[in-house]
């Protein structure tokens, strides 16, 4: 079985504070990492996941959500400023965090407008590059969505 891990620090040094997006299997163990972010460097502080364009929050965080959910298939929104390319989509599409904040509209995508994020998990063209062509060979092989967990220290 595939999954996916995030994980960052809170913001310990001034500017945009990078974490880690890991491809793993149950039985393989860690098979790709790539540097990875969420938000924007002004909202990476703690307890920000209840905060529109804060961090994606942790599934523990959520009533309810075992998992996020990755779609190995992408959406096309060239057009789109911040995307500007293929969208990975996180479900549940809205969710509540047990603090009441509301959430959502999340993927993965590169980051192809200002550095970070509105609460996607955001990496560079060349990370994301990579992270396409993993992706695509996973749907090649039929694995259609994969349960994501994030994770903050």
């Amino acid at each position: 079985m595939y999954f996916l891990t995030f994980s960052l620090h809170f913001d310990r040094e001034p500017g945009l504070d990078q974490g880690r997006l890991c491809l793993r299997h149950l039985e393989k163990g860690t098979l790709q990492i790539w540097e990875a972010t969420s938000a924007t460097d002004k909202k990476q502080y703690k307890e920000n996941f209840h905060e529109k364009g804060g961090f994606i929050p942790p599934e523990y965080r959520v009533p309810g959500l075992k998992s996020w959910t990755v779609n190995t298939k992408p959406i096309s929104m060239p057009d789109i400023p911040g995307v500007a390319g293929n969208f990975y989509k996180i479900d549940p599409y809205e969710v509540k965090t047990d603090q009441g904040g509301s959430r959502g509209d999340f993927g993965i995508h590169k980051d192809a407008n200002v550095p970070g994020s509105m609460g996607c998990i955001v990496m560079s063209p060349e990370r994301f590059q990579k992270f396409e062509k993993e992706m695509t060979e996973l749907a090649k092989d039929g694995v259609t969505s994969l349960p994501l967990f994030v994770t903050y220290s």
